[in-house]
């Protein structure tokens, strides 16, 4: 398959249309049509990404986020965004993101947290009237259970190192809200959801307060530590046609 053929196998699970309208999905370096045969998938653009990329002769680099977020006012190898398109471009490789528009998508990043947490009747948190299914974040069922052990089970399900849990309101987790990333913004509609929980990857302190004094129990598990499965996914779904995928996943801190 050529990489046009690829791309547009990716944006028909998540169409470009679903992205918000601060993102840049898409297209970050256009490389050659060419024959695809090993694609490396990775949650962040990193020099060392792309110059693994390069290493196994991919053709195609799969990022969650955008290489190209801001407006470049200098092109030049001596900082990393410059590092990463020269050596792309020198390696013949595309680079592409699938950020928002994968999140909001049906069977995108949202769904993948809500079926590790076994969540039932499963809704968008704020849906996308572009597309039935579609929307930020996630709302839903689960079995009956205590708020620590619940949080416990989000640790071990959701495979992260570490997690903070900022409990209130019922001691007892019935409907959860989800939103990988930064969910700050939704607090809110996790609250008129009539979410018990709303688990999120990282939001500041005065936001935690925010909820906790709405009577909204939070679980943070880290902005990355919630996305990491875009890597799991979506190298599953390119390997269904045929294709070799490399998965590359860097840690940038450490819990101590």
């Amino acid at each position: 398959m050529l990489v046009e053929e690829i791309l547009n196998k990716i944006e028909e699970i998540a169409p470009l249309f679903l992205q918000e309208s601060y993102d840049n999905s898409g297209i970050q370096v256009d490389g050659p049509n060419i024959d695809v045969s090993k694609i490396l998938v990775s949650l962040d653009p990193t020099p060392q990404a792309v110059k693994r990329a390069v290493e196994e002769e991919c053709q195609l680099v799969l990022t969650h986020h955008p290489l190209l977020f801001e407006g470049l006012k200098q092109l030049t190898p001596k900082n990393a965004i410059g590092d990463m398109i020269y050596t792309a471009i020198i390696g013949g490789i595309t680079i592409y993101a699938s950020h928002t528009n994968y999140d909001s998508a049906p069977g995108g990043l949202n769904n993948a947290l809500a079926r590790r947490l076994k969540m039932s009747n499963v809704w968008p948190l704020l849906p996308n009237g572009m597309m039935v299914g579609a929307g930020i974040g996630r709302v839903g069922n689960i079995e009956p259970m205590e708020i620590r052990e619940f949080a416990h089970f989000v640790k071990t399900s959701l495979k992260a190192e570490a997690i903070q849990l900022a409990p209130t309101g019922p001691s007892e987790i019935r409907r959860v809200a989800i939103c990988p990333g930064s969910g700050a913004d939704f607090i809110d509609d996790a609250l008129k959801a009539g979410a018990d929980i709303y688990i999120t990857g990282d939001i500041t302190y005065h936001e935690i307060i925010k909820a906790v004094n709405s009577g909204l129990s939070l679980i943070m598990i880290g902005h990355d530590e919630s996305e990491k499965f875009f890597e799991d996914e979506m190298k599953e779904y390119l390997e269904s046609f045929g294709i070799k995928v490399i998965k590359y996943h860097e840690k940038f801190y450490q819990n101590m």
